[in-house]
């Protein structure tokens, strides 16, 4: 044997330890583990009940009216996540101040009982721009031009422009521009930023 196929020999003799190797590696990690408890003798793992039941609120899958089928037999028309909805409680009648449970009390509110009055809607948003500066034309009509300003992007405007489909400029000063909301109906002032 010459010293070239020894050579080759022992690479394949290397070789071969290496995949016998990773053979056995691969087995070994694909193996259901085993444990102390395992090997003694198998026992199913424990099931846990839960302690607390689930709350009358919570929302849970009535299978019985899954599986009771429709009167028109029509296939695909149940809508498995649409529940039924239990109607509010009706509204309670008596008297709505504190204290009208009373023995001896009329039913009436007191005289120093406040009237109740329905919540205030909230307002319209404010007009998200900001006045920037101004810039007076050489023109016969001699008006502002403001420079306006939102989050994203810098406007030239003038009066009686409509700005994004929305904002009428009304009047431009030195000092203010008048805008009013077309989609809200309502007028706001901006002062020029310092």
């Amino acid at each position: 044997m010459s010293k070239q196929d020894r050579q080759k020999l022992s690479i394949l003799v290397v070789l071969l330890g290496v995949l016998g190797l990773t053979l056995l590696l691969g087995y070994r990690m694909n193996q259901p583990s085993t444990t102390a408890e395992g090997a003694a003798g198998t026992q199913a793992p424990e099931k846990r009940i839960s302690v607390n039941p689930p709350a009358p609120t919570a929302s849970q899958l009535r299978m019985d009216l899954v599986e009771k089928p429709d009167s028109d037999g029509d296939i695909g028309r149940r809508n498995i996540f649409d529940f039924a909805h239990t109607p509010p409680p009706p509204p309670q009648r008596g008297p709505s101040f504190p204290g009208a449970s009373q023995p001896g009390n009329t039913g009436l509110p007191p005289a120093n009982f406040p009237p109740r009055t329905p919540p205030i809607p909230p307002g319209p948003p404010p007009i998200p721009l900001k006045y920037q500066g101004y810039l007076v034309l050489d023109t016969p009509t001699g008006g502002f031009t403001a420079l306006i300003a939102d989050d994203l992007r810098h406007y030239n405007v003038s009066v009686g422009e409509v700005l994004m489909g929305r904002y009428r400029i009304l009047a431009i000063t030195d000092k203010v521009v008048d805008v009013e909301d077309i989609e809200y109906n309502r007028r706001q002032s901006l002062p020029i930023a310092k």
